[in-house]
């Protein structure tokens, strides 16, 4: 299994190495960061930095609805970011399936690809490499869209709430088609051109789930369902059916257009909770993934950080973290503004060659505001 795995990431090494040497007339210097669930190779380390560290946020978001076992995958997603020189499939990104259950990433890595595009790209990959490992190739093969459309776009809003009012107000002049239809497509058959990401149906079926009587059990159970290749018209039919005696049977189309005339009628707060701030910024922080310094392999903190400030794996780790920290500030609790921003200001003194006297400055008031925004949240909830 290992080995079939070392091959798939040679093959793509090799690759791209071809790939620098005829374009740019001398050997590169390949890129490769690994965390829990994918292996990102480029040959920009700010570039496969930032999106190691973006995967590891969408498979913290897929874990809502995905079993935690059954996303102990055998290896990790094998992500080739590739220059429009070295593409050789239509759309953004191509999902391949290997031997042993592995999956393969590639994805056009150009100016022109956006935060959301790339988002859908990890969400089927995720969910296809689930898929593989715990239903089966045959699953796989009939992955459903809504599903990935749901977790591209969760994973999306999560960093870029304000895109949620505008996607709201689209939704709202344009009604969905039928809840047959949507439940209905394979991933498989979905365009995956620019022109076609932004679909949101799955996003909006989740919702109308997690937003009703259904226990969350239920929830996980459907989106389940349909990563495993199956259409859940029928179960949901079965669990929106009310439980009087005498209650008259409901539709799951009925069900499914009422449920989003209520939705669509409602006023959102599009930020975070106390303990989802809390949660995000606790993982911002920690530094769990080795780092693979030009001294060896190297376990860091945030105290420690600023010792091995100069290599160039550590200011490219940093920078993704700090940019998606950026993305999603206007997501943060109040409670956890402060860390938040002093998290930032942090992040900052590391990028700016900061003297190690304001580096413990600005760390020793980051550590202040995170005690004192854990404080100021149980002081709220013992008076709620």
């Amino acid at each position: 299994m290992r080995r079939s795995f070392v091959m798939r990431k040679l093959v793509s090494l090799l690759a791209l190495w071809l790939l620098a040497v005829s374009t740019l007339g001398a050997a590169p210097q390949l890129r490769t960061v690994r965390n829990q669930y994918f292996e990102v190779l480029g040959l920009d380390l700010r570039s496969v930095s930032y999106v190691s560290e973006l995967s590891v946020f969408s498979a913290e978001i897929a874990q809502r609805y995905l079993k935690a076992e059954g996303m102990d995958f055998p290896q990790p997603i094998l992500l080739s970011l590739r220059p429009e020189i070295h593409v050789d499939f239509e759309g953004d990104y191509r999902v391949g399936l290997g031997e042993r259950n592995s999956v393969q990433l590639d994805v056009r890595w150009e100016d022109d690809m956006t935060l959301q595009r790339t988002c859908r790209a990890l969400a089927e990959a995720l969910l296809r490499q689930y898929s593989l490992f715990n239903y089966g190739r045959l699953a796989a093969t009939n992955l459903r869209a809504w599903p990935v459309e749901a977790l591209a776009d969760e994973i999306y809003y999560g960093l870029r709430s304000a895109e949620f009012v505008e996607a709201l107000e689209r939704r709202r002049k344009s009604p969905l088609g039928s809840l047959q239809a949507i439940v209905a497509r394979l991933q498989s058959e979905h365009a995956k051109a620019a022109g076609s990401v932004d679909s949101d149906a799955g996003y909006w079926l989740l919702t109308a789930l997690k937003s009703s009587h259904l226990k969350r059990d239920t929830v996980v159970s459907l989106f389940q369902q349909a990563t495993a290749g199956r259409d859940i018209e029928q179960a949901l039919r079965t669990a929106i059916q009310p439980s009087g005696p005498t209650a008259e049977p409901v539709s799951a189309e009925d069900w499914f257009h009422a449920r989003m005339a209520d939705l669509l009628e409602q006023e959102y707060d599009v930020i975070d909770s106390m303990d989802t701030s809390r949660e995000w910024l606790t993982t911002l922080a920690n530094l769990q993934e080795p780092f693979a310094l030009e001294s060896g392999e190297k376990k860091l903190n945030l105290r420690s950080l600023w010792l091995h400030r100069a290599d160039p794996a550590v200011q490219e780790r940093v920078r993704a973290r700090y940019e998606i920290l950026l993305l999603r500030m206007a997501r943060i609790n109040p409670a956890y503004y402060n860390p938040a921003r002093s998290l930032g200001v942090l992040f900052e003194s590391i990028l700016q060659e900061t003297p190690s006297h304001l580096y413990l400055h600005h760390l020793t008031i980051y550590l202040s505001d995170w005690e004192d925004a854990k404080e100021m949240q149980a002081e709220i909830i013992k008076h709620l």
